[in-house]
């Protein structure tokens, strides 16, 4: 078959799947990128850092990028140790199996922890022990209650759901009288948290400036701007060791991640986007999406909508009496939206794409489906 018609048929298909472009993508934590990022990652697509000894100049860009997120979990110094994986899903699997390779038996986490958590208990066959809630975060009452010596501990930083940080700081100071493995999911509060304590909006740490913490997740290819699949896993001391696998086919002969193979044009791509944007840039997009994810709560409000929590990132959620009846309707009118059935609200994921005017165009929308 010839190339023009195999753009014809694959162009079809395309003009099926939802753009971020058309800002009408309400519930996914990731956006558009800019062009040199998306030309980088197709530069170095054959890169596969599963067999890194073929790839050296990918190596050290996978190094750079680490070092990059290192400062945005506040590791400093020596002893720091970190891998760019597929996302948040890999990269929580890699600790707590890591977790459980030193010896800790069982999981401790909320039911707000992202969904990989109950497949990394499933995978490694460790109990996963849930711990209350108190307004979307983590009760450390209740933690103190049913924390053993020998388990691991989850704790979120922009849960899922709400994205709410629970109180990692005291965690980690329970954490501190027991033998305990504490892993942060900063999946996406990664590339937010450390740029809104800057601009003021919160005072909240999360990453290695709190003794306990041994690993934290955070995903390029969220709030980073990077493409998928980029995420990252990060350990004081080197964890890794722990999950190594024999590969003799290999140049370097041993496999230290979940997957064979890693798609690393993304590593590539990750580090371009940080030469795009810069801290300065990280912090314009935040402070933007902000801006946007407290006018959307100001205009909801107006509109006589309740808020469910004060937002602390750019999450936003909306209650609503029938929340699955909105999402079918939202969704007839072309919205892509995401709702938290447990919290009957609709969540909205404040990115680059979610302007001001997509705030208008959706509350015109919900006032028809009220109407109707």
């Amino acid at each position: 078959m010839n190339e023009k018609k195999i753009r014809e048929i694959l162009r079809k298909y395309y003009a099926l799947d939802m753009h971020y472009e058309d800002g009408r993508i309400l519930g996914s934590m990731y956006t558009s990128i800019p062009p040199i990022v998306v030309e980088i990652f197709q530069k170095f697509y054959q890169a596969n850092l599963g067999n890194e000894s073929l790839y050296p100049g990918t190596k050290q860009l996978e190094r750079k990028v680490v070092k990059y997120l290192f400062r945005l979990a506040s590791a400093q110094g020596k002893g720091f140790y970190g891998h760019i994986l597929s996302g948040g899903t890999e990269a929580n699997i890699v600790a707590l199996w890591a977790a459980r390779n030193f010896g800790y038996k069982r999981i401790l986490a909320t039911a707000d922890a992202h969904f990989s958590i109950r497949k990394a208990a499933n995978l490694l066959n460790i109990p996963l022990v849930e711990v209350k809630m108190d307004k979307g975060k983590m009760n450390t009452e209740d933690l103190e209650r049913k924390l053993s010596d020998g388990d691991a501990i989850v704790a979120t930083a922009g849960t899922t759901p709400l994205g709410l940080v629970d109180p990692i700081e005291d965690i980690g100071k329970i954490c501190l009288d027991h033998d305990c493995f504490l892993h942060v999911d900063a999946a996406f509060g990664g590339f937010v948290l450390p740029f809104l304590k800057e601009l003021g909006y919160i005072k909240v740490k999360f990453g290695f400036d709190i003794p306990a913490v041994r690993t934290v997740t955070i995903d390029p290819h969220k709030m980073g701007m990077a493409p998928y699949p980029a995420g990252s896993l990060l350990s004081r001391g080197n964890i890794f060791e722990k999950i190594t696998t024999d590969a003799p086919y290999l140049l370097k002969e041993k496999n230290y991640t979940l997957l064979g193979t890693r798609q690393s044009g993304s590593v590539a791509a990750s580090y371009s986007a940080i030469l795009y944007f810069g801290w300065a840039g990280y912090r314009r997009i935040v402070k933007k999406c902000m801006e946007n994810t407290l006018y959307g709560k100001k205009r909801f409000e107006e509109e006589g909508y309740e808020i469910l929590v004060e937002p602390e990132m750019n999450i936003l959620n909306i209650k609503f009496q029938n929340v699955k009846k909105i999402k079918r309707e939202l969704i007839k009118r072309g919205w892509g939206v995401s709702i938290n059935p447990s919290y009957s609200s609709m969540r909205i994921v404040f990115m680059p794409h979610v302007t001001t005017s997509v705030v208008e165009n959706l509350l015109r929308d919900l006032k028809n489906i009220e109407k109707s």
